[in-house]
């Protein structure tokens, strides 16, 4: 028995059913359909050629993959299972636009659709085409696709040169968002860094200022300080406002980051040495302290000193919770410490996962927002969606970082690339779900070489074989993109202005940042 497509009429109403076949003869009738583009980091476009067993356009040139959607399928969902049967990878996947069209081929039938584009992104070398379904794929420059449809637009399928021109429109789209992200996050940066600065080496000896002033000066987003100053504007609140506690964020975020470096020994940070690396560790620790003074002196001079620096406080303390968490997620190392090798975790679970992350990283982005709110006389409806906010693009960032360790390019995340695995780190969100997909010989692979003393470039190459075959990547993604679109959709609860779309600019970014 076929299955019946869905006839929609053009406000894509379902109005009824029919067979494939009656749907593609004569001009077609109007039936729901999704076409999928997949671009790489090389801005590049996965094609296919339609194989010649094809009815209608055998062997043009087609994007990524297309199908219909049978009665209860979503887009998304029915996209990725699609994707999956014919290129053989699972893909998180955005709804970008709905187009309806009508084409004729020859005189074998017509499509006549009201087709979504669904546009993702994939970067691993695991293809697998149903070669019943594509007689060729290839990756694609999209300005030099751009340029072939123009010059050669009879090699493409119809609905293929509509969704460039769609896409197109969101590739424009998503770098004017970059620029005004990156415009906001330079201003409010040249703002908030004298403020920074001088609090910092306030009743420092002039000897040492240089010293404190180190682990600043290597650079940051100051993505914390940025929430804090655009939910501040976003609510009414004046930059004058927020600016002290906007401080107090950053400086409370770069003495965790002194303190991290130190715990995990790590040697590079933005591409520059960490603070312990370059000075030492003792001296580290005493910068530390000069650092921990500085947040409650930022504090101090902000609009509501005592909740503020009662925030400040319990974030620091929550943060270390996540910290801890973090140490004893390991499973090799620190055989001098009694503490971690007797509270060890031997198995580790998405909920402790969530809950390190949350706690570790989660925690500093709601409190920069709920501080913002604060400093703008925010009402408790107000902060309590602030909170959620701050909270899932944090999650969303965490998970992103866990992305980035393991598949990242070093000199764009200016750390150094596999650094978890190195570490014994199983608080890595794809570390976890590689565990999980992994069968139980490759697992204990894996397993194995997380438990060495010291781990070896080898030993590596080895995890990261290990980890491709899985699609850990792809579902580490699709639970940040969760947390991004809950983060959104907390957005509509809070004045509509520059500063909320800057707040959404900032979930995407979150999720699509490289470093």
């Amino acid at each position: 028995m076929q299955k019946k497509l869905l006839l929609v009429n053009k406000k894509d109403k379902v109005i009824g059913t029919e067979t494939k076949e009656k749907c593609h003869d004569g001009r077609g009738i109007l039936h729901r359909a999704f076409s999928i583009l997949i671009l790489n980091n090389k801005n590049q476009v996965l094609l296919s050629k339609r194989s010649k067993f094809k009815r209608l356009w055998p062997l043009y040139w087609d994007n990524t993959c297309s199908s219909h959607l049978l009665k209860g399928e979503g887009y998304e969902s029915a996209g990725r299972k699609r994707l999956k049967e014919e290129f053989g990878f699972n893909n998180s996947l955005k709804l970008i636009d709905k187009f309806q069209y009508q084409a004729p081929y020859k005189n074998v039938g017509s499509e006549n659709e009201l087709c979504a584009l669904l546009v993702g992104k994939y970067d691993e070398e695991k293809i697998k085409p149903d070669k019943r379904e594509i007689a060729a794929w290839k990756w694609m420059d999209f300005s030099k696709l751009q340029k072939s449809m123009k010059k050669n637009p009879k090699k493409y399928t119809p609905w293929f040169k509509i969704g460039v021109k769609r896409l197109k429109k969101e590739i424009l789209s998503n770098e004017q968002d970059k620029e005004k992200l990156n415009s906001i996050l330079t201003e409010l940066t040249k703002k908030v860094d004298p403020v920074i600065k001088k609090t910092l080496i306030s009743g420092v000896d002039k000897k040492f200022q240089k010293v404190v002033s180190y682990q600043i000066t290597t650079g940051g987003k100051r993505l914390r300080p940025a929430l804090a100053i655009i939910c501040c504007r976003m609510l009414g609140g004046r930059l004058k406002d927020v600016l002290y506690a906007a401080a107090g964020l950053e400086i409370l975020h770069n003495y965790t980051l002194i303190i991290d470096d130190v715990i995990d020994k790590s040697t590079l940070r933005r591409g520059k040495p960490t603070t312990w690396s370059k000075f030492g560790k003792s001296v580290a620790e005493c910068v530390g302290v000069y650092y921990s003074a500085a947040i409650f002196q930022a504090a101090n001079k902000s609009k509501a000193p005592v909740l503020i620096s009662e925030f400040f406080a319990k974030t620091i303390k929550i943060i270390i919770d996540g910290e801890i968490l973090d140490i004893l997620f390991e499973q090799s190392g620190r055989s001098d410490e009694p503490y971690v090798m007797k509270n060890r975790y031997r198995e580790i679970r998405k909920k402790d996962y969530f809950k390190m992350i949350g706690k570790k990283t989660a925690s500093l982005l709601q409190t920069s927002c709920e501080v913002g709110g604060i400093c703008a006389g925010a009402k408790e409806k107000e902060l309590t969606v602030l909170r959620k906010y701050g909270f899932n693009i944090g999650m969303a960032f965490q998970i992103t970082d866990d992305i980035l360790d393991i598949f990242g390019e070093e000199k764009k995340f200016r750390k150094k690339i596999g650094r978890d695995i190195i570490e014994s780190k199983k608080g890595n969100i794809v570390i976890l779900l590689t565990l999980k997909e992994l069968n139980s010989a490759d697992r204990n692979k894996f397993l194995k070489i997380m438990k060495k003393d010291k781990i070896s470039k080898k030993d590596v190459r080895e995890a990261m074989i290990l980890i491709e075959k899985t699609d850990s990547r792809q579902k580490a993604y699709q639970l940040g993109e969760g947390f991004t679109e809950e983060a959104k959709k907390d957005l509509k609860a809070l004045p509509q202005n520059k500063w909320n779309e800057m707040l959404r600019i900032l979930a995407d970014f979150t999720l699509e940042r490289e470093k």
